[in-house]
């Protein structure tokens, strides 16, 4: 991101059980956010498998690359399995390109659900 290549960055992590080096890395995108380099948006929510816990997803976009945000937020709320061309369409929106998104998916055990018809 740094180098304005790319656009987003996603970070998943539970509020409270942060290793120091994670809150360190962290730190640094802040620094960014507040200069006015990079976005950020946090959502706090309880995750699911542990309620009990509040997870947050921080995400960090370019100036002018917001939309992303939105977009990604759309796209981990959809329901069902996660399928290839869900993993496609977050490589995209994390900036890779379609390339470095066809080498991922034929990656050694990449599995997903079927995509739907239609």
């Amino acid at each position: 991101m740094l180098k304005g290549v790319k656009p987003l960055s996603i970070f998943h992590i539970v509020i409270g059980k942060d290793p120091d080096c994670l809150v360190r890395y962290l730190g640094m995108f802040d620094r960014h956010a507040n200069a006015g380099r990079f976005v950020r948006r946090a959502v706090d929510e309880p995750l699911r498998d542990l309620p009990e816990l509040m997870g947050r997803k921080l995400f960090y976009a370019l100036p002018g690359q917001e939309w992303r945000i939105e977009a990604m937020l759309t796209l981990l709320e959809l329901r069902g399995p996660w399928t290839q061309d869900r993993e496609r369409r977050q490589g995209e929106l994390l900036g890779y390109e379609d390339w470095q998104n066809d080498l991922w998916l034929a990656g050694p055990g990449r599995r997903f659900a079927a995509t739907p018809a239609g």
